[in-house]
C-alpha cells in the first residue's frame, strides 16, 4: 500500500512539472510573440518615417518639372495669344506665324505633362514589360540629364508579375536621380538579366561614391534626402523577398536589386 502511495506520489510529481515545463514554454513562446509584434510595430512605424519624407520630396519634385517647363510653356503661350493682332492691315503670313507658335507652345506643354505621368506610372511598364519600359525611360532620362546610359538586358527576358516589375522600375528611377543628383558621373550601366530563378537588376556609375556613412544610415533610421531613397528601394526588394547590395568606392557606387522570380507563364 505504500509503495502504491509512494508511485502514486512520483507520478503527481512528474505531472505537476510537465505542467510547469508546458507553462514555462507556452510564457516562452508568448513572450517571443510579444517581441515579434513590437519588432513589426517599430518596423512599420520606421516605413512610415520613411515614405512621409519620400513622398514630400517626390511631390516637390513633380511640382518643380510642372513649373519650370509646363507652367513656361503655358505663361509664353498666353503671352503669344494676347499678342495677337487681329487689325485688318495685318498680313496673312503675320497671322499664320504667331498661330503656328502658339500651337507649338501648346505642344510642348502637351509633351511635358505626358512626361510627367508617364514616369509616375508609364503605360509600358504595364502594357510590355520592364524590357520595353527601361530603354524607354533611359532614352528620356539621357536626354533630360546629358548622361549617357548604357543597357545590357537579355534577348529573352520574360515578363515578369507586376509587383516585381513595378519595384525594379522604381529603384532604377531612384538610382539614376542619385546618379544625376549627386555623382557627378557622366554616364551610368544599367544590367537587368535572371540567375537562377532570381531577376538581378544592376546599376553602375563612375561619380564619387555614396558616402560610408550614409551607407551605414541608410540600414537605419536615417531620414536625409538620399537616405530615404536607399531606405525606400531596400523596403521594396525586402516585401518581395529579396535584396538590395550596395557596393560604393571613390571610382563609383553599383547598387543590385535582387528579387525571386515566378515563371513567364505566370506572369501572362
Amino acid at each position: 500500500m505504500a509503495a502504491k502511495h509512494h508511485s502514486g506520489s512520483r507520478a503527481d510529481s512528474r505531472a505537476l512539472h510537465q505542467a510547469k515545463a508546458d507553462l514555462a514554454k507556452e510564457i516562452r513562446k508568448r513572450h517571443a510573440s510579444e517581441r515579434e509584434l513590437a519588432d513589426s510595430q517599430r518596423s512599420l512605424r520606421e516605413v512610415s518615417l520613411t515614405l512621409l519624407p519620400a513622398q514630400d520630396e517626390e511631390r516637390r519634385r513633380i511640382g518643380r518639372e510642372l513649373h519650370d517647363t509646363v507652367g513656361q510653356f503655358l505663361a509664353m503661350l498666353k503671352m503669344h495669344l494676347e499678342s495677337i493682332d487681329l487689325s485688318p492691315h495685318r498680313s496673312a503670313s503675320q497671322m499664320a506665324a504667331q498661330v503656328a507658335e502658339c500651337a507649338r507652345l501648346a505642344d510642348e506643354s502637351l509633351r511635358e505633362v505626358r512626361t510627367v505621368s508617364h514616369l509616375m506610372y508609364p503605360p509600358t511598364l504595364e502594357d510590355l514589360g520592364l524590357k520595353s519600359a527601361i530603354p524607354w525611360y533611359l532614352d528620356g532620362f539621357s536626354r533630360r540629364s546629358d548622361i549617357r546610359t548604357t543597357l545590357e538586358i537579355e534577348a529573352d527576358f520574360p515578363r515578369l508579375v507586376n509587383d516585381i516589375e513595378v519595384a525594379l522600375f522604381r529603384v532604377l528611377q531612384e538610382c539614376l536621380n542619385n546618379v544625376h543628383r549627386h555623382s557627378g558621373s557622366d554616364r551610368a550601366l544599367v544590367r537587368l538579366y535572371i540567375r537562377r530563378g532570381r531577376v538581378n537588376l544592376e546599376i553602375r556609375d563612375s561619380g564619387k561614391g555614396i558616402p560610408a556613412e550614409l551607407l551605414e544610415e541608410s540600414c537605419k533610421d536615417w531620414l536625409g534626402a538620399q537616405g530615404v531613397g536607399l531606405r525606400g528601394m531596400r523596403e521594396r526588394m525586402r516585401q518581395l523577398g529579396g535584396d538590395l547590395r550596395i557596393a560604393s568606392d571613390q571610382y563609383g557606387t553599383q547598387i543590385r536589386a535582387i528579387a525571386p522570380i515566378e515563371s513567364a507563364a505566370a506572369a501572362s
